[in-house]
């Protein structure tokens, strides 16, 4: 049986599971955030040590969601395509880019490298790394507004809308979980702000992702 370690919130995690979802791969979820045996074993399979962790039933081990997503493709051909190939290609990968580039810079500035803040070099350091985050958030603002409800590729649902659907809710939710989680409140007072045009996007996939992430 394959076995998906992850985190119940985090948008890495989420897109990792519609992608399983979306390829028809049936695995079991553990919980690295409630349970820490979970987070040790995660840890154990990849140099990475970050979460998810893929383990797959021919015992392959990876980490990093969108090398998951590229190797479901190439482990499992037969299954719906994440990465669908065609004339729009370009518009997925883009997206996924941009995505990845505007999450992994909020997440590492409000969390890993927070104590810095106190370096004279902050202020300046986070003014152009938010600036490039908030440049990538706009130009996905961008994308969504003319997508206007679709998919980011003609031929349908792909990685890409995983990637956007899960960056937008979690993006969103973020306000709720100020309290709950020191590193929140920190990804927060960046400054940075989610257009609004990601949010409408995703409202025909709200009720989707809710069912299916209260499921698992």
């Amino acid at each position: 049986m394959r076995v998906l370690y992850h985190f119940p919130t985090s948008p890495f995690s989420r897109r990792t599971r519609l992608a399983l979802s979306h390829k028809g791969l049936p695995v079991e979820l553990r919980d690295a955030r409630a349970t820490p045996s979970f987070l040790d074993e995660a840890r154990t399979y990849s140099p990475l040590r970050t979460v998810p962790v893929l383990v797959d039933e021919n015992g392959v081990a990876l980490a990093d969601s969108t090398v998951i997503a590229h190797y479901l493709d190439a482990a499992y051909p037969s299954t719906r395509p994440l990465w669908p190939l065609g004339r729009d290609a370009h518009w997925m990968y883009e997206t996924a880019a941009l995505v990845d580039f505007a999450l992994n810079t909020l997440v590492d500035l409000g969390s890993r490298y927070f104590e810095l803040r106190d370096s004279p070099s902050w202020g300046k350091v986070t003014l152009e790394m938010v600036g490039r985050a908030q440049r990538a958030l706009d130009a996905l603002g961008e994308i969504a507004e003319r997508l206007e409800g679709g998919t980011v590729v003609a031929s349908g649902w792909s990685a890409a809308d995983m990637w956007l659907l899960t960056a937008t809710l979690w993006l969103e939710g973020l306000p709720e979980r100020r309290g709950a989680n020191p590193n929140v409140a920190q990804i927060l007072s960046l400054g940075w702000t989610l257009p609004p045009a990601m949010s409408q996007w995703a409202d025909p996939y709200r009720v989707m992702a809710d069912e299916f992430f209260r499921a698992g």
